[in-house]
């Protein structure tokens, strides 16, 4: 677990100081837990980009004022997490970010002239059955620009103690407290995210990010082609 250290960490978790003292617990808890230091290191530094089930909208802020030449667009089916993002990011000072966000029903990847410069998952595919997962990537390599990135961070099946610790977290999340919308859990593998990725006709990168974590955090970044 890492503390948000970098003056891009610490102002966009300030930004959620006014939230529900729920939401700053669940925001406060994300942000230690996962790699997002890691992850935004993937990430096109300028561009617009996407993030598809961004939650509270932790990373797409962060990603926005982690370089102002990105344009960062968060997308949720929870109408409530959109709407204490949107609070959380009216707090942003002019030219500091370029973020929005919207709320989109399940498996909707939102059309953009010329494609994405890179459309990124942070913690969603394990929510949804492996058919349903292969749909949205397909629709996603659609979306993308040619030369776009797929950048997809997931928990990994190994190693075998710390992904059944973060399973039993997202039982919790999903069934017990009910944070996170999902009534289906599977957990794919590196392997298996990478697959995926490569059957779509894309170049691939794995890599495990979880030095520091308890949970085996992986992610998976693909390039569509440039023609």
């Amino acid at each position: 677990m890492k503390a948000p250290k970098s003056p891009a960490a610490r102002r966009t978790m300030a930004l959620w100081s006014a939230a529900p003292r729920s939401s700053r617990l669940h925001t406060t808890i994300r942000w230690w837990s996962a790699p997002f230091t890691e992850l935004e290191l993937e990430v096109p530094l300028a561009g617009d980009v996407l993030e598809v089930g961004c939650g509270h909208g932790i990373f797409t802020v962060f990603l926005g004022i982690s370089s102002r030449a990105r344009r960062v667009v968060g997308i949720d089916i929870d109408s409530d997490k959109i709407a204490l993002a949107k609070s959380a990011a009216s707090g942003l000072r002019p030219g500091e970010a370029e973020v929005d966000f919207d709320v989109m029903p399940a498996g909707s990847i939102p059309a953009l002239e010329g494609g994405w410069r890179a459309i990124v998952f942070a913690d969603v595919l394990y929510l949804m059955h492996p058919e349903d997962r292969a749909a949205i990537l397909s629709a996603c390599f659609e979306a993308l620009a040619p030369g776009g990135l797929l950048i997809v961070k997931e928990v990994d099946t190994r190693p075998r103690m710390k992904a059944l610790l973060a399973q039993f977290q997202e039982i919790l999340s999903t069934r017990v407290f009910r944070i996170t919308r999902g009534s289906h859990l599977d957990f794919p593998s590196l392997t298996e995210l990478e697959s995926l990725m490569t059957e779509l006709g894309m170049s691939t990168i794995a890599k495990h990010i979880d030095h520091g974590y308890i949970h085996p955090h992986c992610v998976v970044i693909g390039t569509k082609p440039a023609s």
